[in-house]
């Protein structure tokens, strides 16, 4: 993309976000807000009303010498739709939003099914979706998909995706058909950050990072309003944090990590088990471990369930002083499964960063659930067509 059609681009987006937050808005108001001469602002906003993006609706007061009262111009929410979908280990919520974030047809369904393909099958679902969504087809201006996985956002192609046995997945390809706009692939945790961005806990912030903490744990980066991928698309890989810099023990990609084991899902059910001999009066005898069942036991006093979350919860607290250290983010988001467990994880959590480090981070529970994934993927979408400015 040329310089002039990048800023084009950016001055564009940067109109309708005008209009949006400030609606009803004059084209005068507009250019002085953003410093754009009348005329470029005039050329952005007919394109706007030819896309039926913004509408004019009425007149405002005169002007100070007396002029002609200007005309009014309103954001139209429902011009354009989004697809979003977020694709799990078990389970794919797939949604339709508007421009302004408000979710018009959702729908949650088995990742796999019965059918042997699993793009195959979210590729019949989402069609099935769209077709009873009431939205017509060509309002959808593209479609945005998260992967559980190592993604290469340029080229839609899943590098690396356990949960579901990929290896080198073309899912941008495999779901082309979905939409005759573009298709954007990202790892689920990064849209699920840029969905907390738009319309959750870190929509006071320009620099926000989501700590997703579920069989694994991993991070979303925000760094001036845009999603950091890094040079491979590694960024927010944390579950291969050093947590003893003097061990002898080595990492692959096709294993957890060294916080994986000890801060994830996996690795709390995996520390309750190796620890049971020891509490012989723990309420976890006798039951399958899992995480979920360490924190249920955690609430009730269990003297093993709350050895074991309070190690996760300093190990988390780790991580989290070392990207505040190093990225100074406005918030830090802790969502997932796991993180969701309860109000005593997330309290010491936040004692433990207080001790470790003395530059000031809110740390919140994320806000919207198992839709975050889907919404920021819906919001790349529109990021990425020029239809939301989120960095603003």
């Amino acid at each position: 993309m040329t310089t002039t059609a990048f800023v084009r681009d950016v001055n564009r987006s940067s109109v309708l976000e005008f209009v949006r937050v400030h609606e009803p808005v004059s084209r005068a108001h507009i250019a002085r807000e953003l410093g754009l001469s009348r005329s470029a602002t005039s050329e952005i906003v007919d394109q706007l009303l030819s896309e039926g993006l913004v509408e004019e609706g009425g007149v405002g007061g005169s002007t100070r010498r007396g002029g002609r009262p200007s005309v009014q111009l309103r954001f139209v929410p429902d011009a354009k739709y989004a697809l979003g979908i977020d694709i799990g280990g078990t389970k794919t919520i797939l949604l339709l939003s508007d421009l302004t974030g408000r979710v018009v047809a959702r729908k949650k369904v088995s990742t796999r099914a019965n059918r042997s393909d699993v793009l195959e099958h979210i590729r019949a679902e989402a069609d099935e979706f769209i077709a009873n969504s009431g939205i017509d087809r060509g309002k959808i201006v593209g479609v945005g998909i998260g992967a559980p996985g190592l993604t290469d956002y340029e080229s839609g192609v899943v590098i690396a995706a356990p949960a579901l046995q990929w290896t080198e997945v073309n899912v941008k390809q495999a779901l082309q058909e979905l939409s005759p706009g573009p298709i954007f692939v990202d790892n689920d945790v990064n849209m699920a950050a840029v969905g907390e961005k738009w319309k959750g806990e870190g929509s006071r912030c320009r620099d926000v990072v989501l700590i997703t903490i579920g069989t694994g744990i991993g991070a979303g980066i925000i760094i001036n309003g845009s999603i950091h991928r890094g040079a491979h698309n590694y960024a927010g890989e944390i579950g291969y944090f050093a947590v003893d810099p003097l061990t002898d023990e080595t990492s692959t990609s096709d294993e957890f990590g060294a916080l994986d084991k000890l801060a994830s899902g996996s690795g709390v059910a995996s520390q309750a088990k190796a620890l049971l001999q020891s509490y012989p009066h723990s309420i976890l005898h006798g039951v399958e471990v899992t995480s979920e069942r360490v924190f249920e036991a955690a609430a009730k006093s269990d003297p093993l369930a709350l050895e074991v979350v309070d190690s996760m919860a300093k190990y988390t607290a780790a991580a989290i002083v070392n990207i505040v250290a190093l990225l100074n983010p406005g918030v830090v988001i802790v969502g997932g499964g796991v993180a969701q467990s309860g109000a005593l994880f997330m309290s010491r959590i936040r004692s433990r960063v207080k001790e470790l480090i003395p530059i000031p981070v809110d740390i919140v529970p994320a806000s919207l659930g198992e839709d975050a994934g889907a919404l920021g993927a819906a919001a790349t979408v529109l990021i990425e067509t020029n239809n939301l400015a989120l960095d603003r």
